[in-house]
């Protein structure tokens, strides 16, 4: 069975007109807008945990931070993207909640798969500051969650928003047991995505990024991301496989410069579980990062999630 979660709360942080993490990235991701009336798909809200979930990729200064970056009068979390609101602390902490929930019910059985429709994203947060419109990394937080609550061992993280995923891959640095692979357009971030940044101490050679042109169309880009992502999986034989699934990529997305479409989304969802399944028996948490044009976003998570429900039935 597979699990879409949502939870309309997150169209409540309102960032201006400026910001392209806008309420509508929620509201366009409704089960109901993006599935109709399809079977095989279980839809579950999620509620807010106890803040100490974000102490397990995050320092505690920096979650008081965050907390309190309101009542100091702090406008900007970051250098002028992350944007601090009134609910700011509140939302993040509701976003991070999804992945830990949907991973309980993977982790029990009674979910093959699921994806969390989140905002913020999390991928460019590491555990000491906000970056690129991200607050707390969803992604590390589920993966230490599914360590320290479930006993996971090694984990396999594959991003493939167009940027790359520089905080979580901080967050596991110098960690074995998680692998971090981000697939990213090249000139965007160049020097938080290159090729040579691998990892340090025990975790040398469990990072990966994989940098690729502008302009790199579906042909070329599934060039690639098939045998890297089949050749890690089958060294690191994970346990359980997260996605951080952003869909800027597309062409229609206004934030990069790539040629990819639903279409694609979905073969590299197929291409991954395919990979993976034979190590974590399917089970697979995906959860969202970027994706800025509303009609590419949906029509893409549809596309990636059609994938996961048909693999995981």
């Amino acid at each position: 069975m597979f699990g879409y979660f949502w939870n309309a709360e997150l169209a409540h942080r309102r960032v201006g007109v400026t910001c392209p993490e806008v309420p509508d990235r929620c509201r366009v991701l409704a089960p109901q807008d993006v599935f109709g009336s399809a079977n095989g798909i279980q839809v579950g809200s999620f509620e807010s945990r106890e803040g100490d979930i974000l102490s397990l990729a995050h320092d505690a200064a920096y979650i008081a931070e965050v907390r309190n970056a309101y009542s100091w009068g702090r406008r900007y979390l970051d250098a002028g993207d992350t944007l601090v609101t009134p609910n700011v602390f509140e939302q993040s902490l509701l976003a991070a909640s999804a992945g830990c929930e949907a991973l309980d019910q993977i982790m029990n059985g009674r979910l093959a798969s699921a994806f969390c429709a989140i905002r913020p994203l999390g991928h460019h947060a590491n555990p000491r500051r906000a970056m690129g419109f991200c607050v707390f990394n969803n992604a590390a937080v589920a993966a230490r969650y599914a360590q320290s609550h479930y006993g996971a061992g090694r984990i396999l993280i594959v991003d493939w928003d167009v940027h790359p995923g520089n905080g979580t891959q901080e967050v596991f640095w110098n960690d074995p047991s998680v692998f971090t692979l981000s697939f990213h357009q090249a000139d965007l971030f160049p020097e938080s995505g290159r090729s040579d940044l691998v990892g340090e101490g025990a975790g040398k050679g469990f990072s990966r990024n994989v940098p690729l042109p502008p302009g790199t169309g579906r042909c070329e880009y599934l060039k690639v991301f098939e045998p890297v992502v089949t050749g890690v999986a089958r060294a690191f034989q994970p346990e359980l496989l997260l996605i951080s699934a952003g869909f800027d990529a597309h062409a229609r997305d206004p934030a990069a410069r790539m040629e990819l479409t639903e279409e694609d989304f979905g073969r590299m969802t197929e291409i991954v579980l395919r990979a993976t399944r034979p190590f974590t028996g399917g089970r697979t948490l995906s959860l969202l990062e970027g994706g800025y044009n509303p009609n590419a976003l949906q029509t893409s998570v549809a596309a990636h999630c059609r994938a996961l429900a048909t693999l995981s039935a």
